[in-house]
């Protein structure tokens, strides 16, 4: 028979799934880093590689395959489209919803805790946003929270059973995301370890040895190799010293030295990002860190699971919004934890805490979508009455949990839903779906000049060409990710003047440079939207010439 847990379990999965896969349907493929995915999964469909990573019919060694796998099942059990290019990280973060709540009820052993954790993570900006996007740190994060809960739970309770658990986790996260899977949880697992010693090792029930033979669990090691390996032992053994330099290279060790997008390289860039991941909740958790004792092992390999996280990341060179997500997994607990005991209390904490940051941040989204013209507010302004009857109607079920907390999910859920229907235009002008009623053939050739879509080969089946510009980042990554076709600007004007139909793609960004072009004498523009202008070579114009000639000639 199964048990109230379990059945939490399958609820908050289905929850999630079903909330999270609403109009997916309708959310088109983005570029640059969605598309990548979709593509590699596909080319490695058609070229039947399940070991290597593929593009543009060529091996990269961008990503380790775990992505590309789940891709690739579900285009095999459903075909190819929007939606079914979606379903891996719906599935993946209906179990990290489900996860969390098994993990904090067996280490907090409160379902109201759990629970809550479970809605916070649900509910939590940057993981709503991983959850819809075609990337690899939806999977990243969920064996990342198994790594941390697995991971305390065999400290707190001495089991190793836990840790063997923990140790699978890191090795399919080395499967999706390489050696950071392993190389982060095991520099905070010793750190802890070395904290709980000089803290405890006066107490005669501290034993370090134990701690160090939980940590190094044979079982857990040899599961780490069997599962994390074959593919690492596969790809080199095909490819040899080329994997070694592009993969653990130039996509592992030069992304940490030199920076992808040196813009972004500053010190403080997750101090902002974490706190907007975190949101509406960050309010709840700065509420609940004046409270905590750091002492306590739980919050202690919580901090040090932070700190390490988003230290790390901001001295990586290359830096990406998504990185720093597994750090918020201590923090949606920290923040539960404080709503929870918000329940009972007299005061207005619950205000302060929920309803008032809830209040903030849909209005915020409300007056975004009404100040950015080609956004439908009216979803979102249904979500915000929603709101305020469901917060009206929570007052009465201050001292029960359940509909409490039904109370807080529902408008959530509703909220989320007319955010994902709002934001579809924005996804659009990222989209290479914007260009698909100006390339009618696979056959003609199609020019993107100064950037690249790569979904408009998904779109399309055409392969565009990128005419390479000029580019403020560091030659080495222009060089070492440039799979697809690419030419130079010389090359373009060249070759373009004797392809009479070609379409060109200009981005607004580079409108001027094409103006300055000879190759802009012989384009007709045909059509513009938001992000770019499309022109067609019609063939060379001449220009009139006036000639004076004599009265008396």
């Amino acid at each position: 028979m199964i048990n109230n847990h379990m059945l939490r379990i399958g609820a908050l999965f289905l929850l999630t799934v079903l909330s999270y896969g609403f109009y997916n349907a309708y959310l088109p493929i983005t570029d640059p880093v969605e598309s990548n995915y979709v593509l590699s999964a596909i080319t490695m469909l058609k070229h039947n590689s399940w070991i290597s990573p593929m593009i543009y019919d060529q091996v990269w060694y961008d990503k380790p395959p775990l992505t590309y796998w789940a891709l690739m099942i579900s285009y095999k059990l459903f075909g190819i489209s929007d939606f079914t290019s979606r379903i891996p990280n719906t599935l993946i973060a209906g179990g990290s919803v489900a996860l969390m709540y098994h993990l904090v009820y067996r280490i907090k052993e409160s379902k109201h805790i759990a629970v809550m954790s479970a809605l916070l993570l649900f509910s939590a900006l940057q993981f709503w946003y991983i959850s819809h996007a075609v990337i690899t740190d939806g999977f990243l994060f969920f064996f990342s929270l198994a790594i941390f809960g697995y991971s305390y739970l065999a400290f707190a309770k001495n089991d190793k059973y836990s840790m063997v658990k923990a140790y699978g986790a890191a090795a399919l996260a080395v499967v999706t995301k390489g050696p950071v899977g392993i190389v982060l949880p095991g520099l905070i697992l010793l750190l802890f370890i070395a904290i709980r010693w000089f803290t405890k090792k006066d107490n005669d029930d501290y034993s370090l040895d134990k701690d160090i033979k939980l940590l190094f669990n044979p079982f857990g090691i040899f599961l780490f190799i069997i599962l994390a390996s074959p593919w690492y032992i596969a790809m080199y053994s095909i490819h040899g010293q080329e994997f070694i330099s592009g993969f653990l290279g130039l996509h592992n060790m030069e992304r940490a030295l030199v920076s992808e997008h040196p813009k972004f390289n500053v010190w403080y860039y997750y101090l902002i990002i974490v706190p907007l991941a975190l949101l509406p909740w960050t309010p709840a958790v700065i509420y609940r860190l004046k409270s905590i004792k750091w002492k306590n092992d739980f919050y202690l390999i919580g901090a040090i699971w932070f700190i390490i996280i988003v230290l790390f990341y901001s001295l990586v060179a290359t830096k990406y919004i998504t990185y720093t997500l597994p750090a918020i997994i201590p923090c949606i607990i920290w923040g539960a934890e404080a709503i929870t005991s918000s329940f009972n209390n007299k005061a207005n904490s619950f205000k302060y805490i929920v309803t008032i940051p809830l209040a903030i941040y849909t209005v915020l989204f409300v007056t975004a979508s009404i100040a950015t013209p080609e956004l439908n507010p009216i979803p979102l302004i249904i979500a915000l009455i929603t709101i305020v009857l469901f917060t009206l109607l929570a007052k009465q079920y201050r001292n029960k949990k359940f509909p409490l907390s039904i109370c807080l999910a529902t408008p959530l859920i509703i909220l989320y839903t007319a955010i994902t229907i709002t934001v579809t235009p924005i996804l659009y002008d990222q989209s290479g779906l914007q260009f698909k009623p100006y390339i009618k053939s696979n056959t003609q050739h199609t020019y993107i000049y100064g950037t690249y879509y790569t979904s408009i080969l998904y779109y399309t089946e055409n392969t565009p060409t990128q005419v390479f510009i000029h580019t403020t980042d560091n030659p080495l990554w222009t060089a070492g990710k440039t799979l697809m076709p690419t030419i130079t600007v010389d090359e373009f004007d060249t070759r373009v003047s004797n392809e009479k139909g070609a379409t060109i793609i200009v981005p607004n960004k580079y409108s001027k440079e094409f103006a300055n072009s000879p190759t802009n004498n012989i384009a007709t523009e045909v059509g513009k939207t938001k992000s770019a202008s499309i022109y067609k070579i019609q063939g060379y114009r001449t220009k009139s010439v006036a000639i004076s000639v004599p009265k008396d000639w």
